[in-house]
């Protein structure tokens, strides 16, 4: 069974936090990781697709451009900046 790509943060913590910028899309809020560019050099990470990388208040972690089997790895470089 492959692990779900949740994150520990609660709705409360997404959007308090300085590194994520709440938008709606469609009606469902999202929390986007501001200046991914920058966490993901630090993390040795390309982006060359544009990547986009989101939390849902459920604290999945969604990041478009990131196969799957990386987005765990990713959403683990995403802990301290939530925090």
């Amino acid at each position: 069974m492959e692990p779900e790509n949740t994150s520990h943060f609660t709705p409360e913590q997404l959007e308090a936090s300085e590194h994520t910028e709440k938008k709606t899309i469609d009606g469902e809020a999202r929390y986007y990781v501001k200046d991914l560019e920058k966490h993901l050099r630090a993390w040795g990470h390309p982006n060359p697709d544009g990547l986009v990388a989101y939390f849902t208040p459920d604290g999945k972690f969604h990041a478009q451009g990131v196969a799957r089997e990386q987005q765990l790895r990713v959403i683990g470089a995403m802990g301290g900046v939530v925090a």
